[in-house]
């Protein structure tokens, strides 16, 4: 089967969004869940940004890598922030996960960095 062209994707996007505001307008969505949207909103933001970005730099590939790089250290460092200040709960299980993984990728960055 063919990709949807892109017009058919930004219009997908348009419904989506607009059936998201209907939703959040009759107050089917709890209000936690504005985080949530909010934050896969920005997400696509900053990605969509560094897109447009690479499509004017040499090297394309290399620039959204150190785009998605960049973008991870920043949401490490806020996250950091937030436990220390103590605006993040911690009774999360994501919590957890999110430590797990990180351990994983500091210890996989270190045997990557000795080769």
């Amino acid at each position: 089967m063919a990709e949807p062209g892109l017009a058919e994707q930004l219009a997908s996007l348009n419904n989506t969004l607009q059936s998201i505001e209907g939703r959040l307008v009759a107050g089917e969505l709890p209000p936690e869940r504005l985080q949530d949207f909010k934050t896969s909103i920005d997400e696509f933001r900053l990605r969509v940004w560094g897109l447009l970005s690479a499509g004017s730099a040499d090297d394309a590939a290399a620039f959204l890598e150190r785009f998605r790089l960049r973008r991870a250290r920043e949401m490490c460092r806020a996250i950091a922030a937030d436990l220390d200040r103590g605006t993040l709960a911690t009774h999360h299980g994501e919590v957890a996960e999110l430590g797990a993984a990180a351990e994983h990728l500091a210890r996989r960055i270190e045997e990557l960095e000795r080769k």
